[in-house]
């Protein structure tokens, strides 16, 4: 709850005044609560990968291949979190037309905001070793740390760049809770996540986010099919890289 609302809390607190000319620190929350809606959609999903990961994770845990399952479980969950945030990301010059225009100077946190959900939903799901080992201690410890950074880069990010530097302090202390996860997990239960192949997924469908806003007809009649091509080949090329892999799942 913490690391969800503080960011508001403290922008009110810690913005500079004037930092955006003729804005008050009021309306600096109020472009970023408008612009937290577009993270939804990657909200909802780890949500909803949440409340029905732990049941599959506790049911398969007497497995003696679960490791290799939930390793693939994580693996397809990137891959279906980078289609949303590819998705969502390349489309704002459409979706932003769905609030005012006024918040519209606001759309740059909604990238690192999806990305701060998709590192969240990794570490729900890397959780499942101090479920089963009943290290739970563990939790929350790497619970507080996270509560504890987004204070002090929300601190530090905040007077230098405003609501964006508040959203991807997000990214970093989401990312930072993973890697603190995965790394203690794979010292008590070692799971063999595809690591590589994640972190690829995620840079790579990041960096395309971006090039393709850079270079997106400002025709928003040339934009929707020139994004939905690359949607169609972005999802093209994950089949065929996972083919191989869902066809032994299917067997």
């Amino acid at each position: 709850m913490n690391n969800e609302f503080f960011s508001r809390v403290s922008l009110e607190r810690w913005l500079p005044e004037n930092f955006y000319p003729g804005r008050s620190s009021a309306y600096a929350v109020g472009v970023l609560g408008a612009c937290y809606r577009f993270a939804v959609l990657m909200n909802l999903t780890v949500q909803a990968f949440k409340m029905a990961a732990e049941p599959f994770f506790f049911s398969n845990a007497g497995n003696k291949d679960s490791p290799e399952l939930f390793a693939r479980v994580n693996h397809y969950f990137v891959a279906f979190c980078c289609l949303i945030l590819l998705g969502v990301g390349i489309n704002m010059d459409v979706l932003k037309y769905l609030m005012d225009e006024a918040y519209w100077e606001g759309i740059d946190v909604v990238v690192p905001l999806l990305l701060g959900y998709m590192f969240l939903g990794i570490y729900y799901n890397l959780t499942v070793w101090y479920k089963l080992t009943d290290k739970t201690i563990y939790g929350t410890l790497i619970t507080v740390g996270g509560a504890t950074l987004t204070i002090l880069l929300n601190f530090l990010f905040i007077p230098i760049a405003g609501y964006l530097g508040s959203s991807w302090a997000s990214v970093i202390v989401y990312g930072t809770m993973t890697a603190t996860c995965y790394l203690l997990g794979q010292r008590f239960y070692p799971i063999p996540y595809k690591v590589g192949r994640d972190l690829s997924y995620i840079m790579l469908t990041t960096v395309l986010v971006y090039g393709v806003n850079s270079i997106s007809p400002a025709d928003l009649w040339l934009s929707i099919p020139f994004h939905a091509g690359v949607i169609a080949l972005w999802s093209l090329a994950a089949y065929l890289l996972e083919r191989k892999s869902l066809q032994e799942l299917r067997a």
